[in-house]
């Protein structure tokens, strides 16, 4: 239905700059027959046009400003719904595990600024805010998101030009430092986590549990892509851990491939740039 509004508010406006164009392009003509026909009646007109394209002009600026007032009531009035009802966190982390990284990349979405939600997470999110008698459209839960990403991205701004940096290539390269790492991390995150801590680990590097789920967590602290390879031990580590679930972490990103085997086996996956969003949000390091 958004969508279909937006091509359709679009269109109307294409329309609306034809018809003007076309207009003006026969007072152009009637203007040039003038000059060479009635030069009296020749600057008559030219003035008349320049009134009506004053007018024109603001008009424009007249309903821009009214647009812009009557969205502004409109965020507001969305906003204060959200956090009369006690829902700010939960649509912050809908943002995070949904706007950011590249799971679903395939999928169609809604897109802004570096965030790329599935428009059928979008539809779920509706209902579960009509089950909490929040009757939205699907277009206030665009604007909802716009404005939740703008005070994210701002208050990572501000954090980032608090916080202290690292460097993932700092990290030794037996991947025992960005294990840890990942310990602090989901134990601020409320997980109850497990660090399996010895070689031949079998494709788990961290057992984390929370609400009865155990999840298996492969680490990769890489520079070059995450392959199929990883996936495949995750699959495999997680019956031998005994685990709902796997995930694996990388610093970098996952090749075709491997996006196309997580999928088919359900194993979630975190690149670099989601890492970087998680470990600001919940520990507020910056890691470059």
């Amino acid at each position: 239905m958004t969508r279909y509004y937006k091509r359709k508010h679009k269109n109307d406006e294409n329309d609306l700059f034809k018809i003007i164009v076309s207009l003006f392009s026969l007072y152009a003509i009637y203007l040039f027959i003038l000059w060479f026909g009635d030069r009296g009646n020749f600057w008559r007109w030219v003035f008349y046009g320049l009134i009506v394209l004053i007018s024109i002009i603001a008009g424009i600026i007249l309903c821009n400003k009214i647009k812009t007032k009557t969205k502004e009531r409109r965020i507001e009035k969305i906003t204060n719904n959200i956090k009369e009802t006690g829902l700010e966190e939960y649509i912050n982390n809908f943002i995070s595990s949904y706007g950011i990284g590249r799971q679903e990349k395939k999928q169609k979405s809604w897109n802004y600024r570096d965030y790329s939600i599935a428009w059928y997470r979008i539809n779920d999110l509706n209902k579960f805010l009509k089950e909490k008698n929040i009757l939205f459209s699907n277009r206030d839960i665009c604007l909802l998101l716009k404005e939740y990403i703008e005070k994210r991205e701002y208050k990572k701004m501000i954090e980032s030009s608090k916080a202290n940096s690292y460097y993932f290539k700092d990290l030794n390269s037996g991947g025992t430092d960005f294990e840890k790492l990942l310990y602090r991390l989901y134990e601020k995150m409320g997980y109850v986590v497990q660090l399996t801590g010895k070689a031949g680990d079998q494709g788990g590097d961290l057992v984390i549990a929370k609400e009865g789920k155990r999840i298996i967590v492969q680490a990769k602290c890489y520079q070059d892509l995450v392959n199929n390879g990883a996936i495949q031990e995750a699959v495999a580590a997680k019956g031998i851990y005994n685990c709902d679930s796997a995930t694996v972490v990388t610093t970098s990103d996952f090749t075709n491939g491997a996006l196309e085997l997580a999928k088919v086996n359900y194993v979630y996956l975190i690149n670099g740039k989601k890492l970087r969003e998680l470990l600001l949000h919940y520990l507020e390091e910056v890691w470059i």
